[in-house]
């Protein structure tokens, strides 16, 4: 996978994470038992997120820099 795409993997999964977990129910409320595994449940993924966007932004600054390849000279 290229870098950009880790990137674009990285910050979709950050933003599922973080509706999963902000769409949970308030505690006190109907359907509150479920809301602790469900906030659990988006750390989880907005830190899977997190991982690809480090690999990401580590990969893409490994990548050859287009300057310093040596150009060719025509006669």
């Amino acid at each position: 996978m290229t870098p950009r795409r880790w990137l674009v993997a990285g910050a979709a999964l950050t933003v599922v994470g973080l509706a999963i977990a902000a769409t949970a129910p308030i505690v006190g409320t109907e359907g509150a038992e479920r809301a602790l595994d469900q906030q659990v449940t988006g750390g989880f993924v907005v830190l899977l997120g997190w991982v690809a966007l480090g690999w990401g932004i580590h990969r893409f600054g490994r990548l050859p820099d287009s300057s310093s390849r040596p150009r060719s000279v025509v006669p």
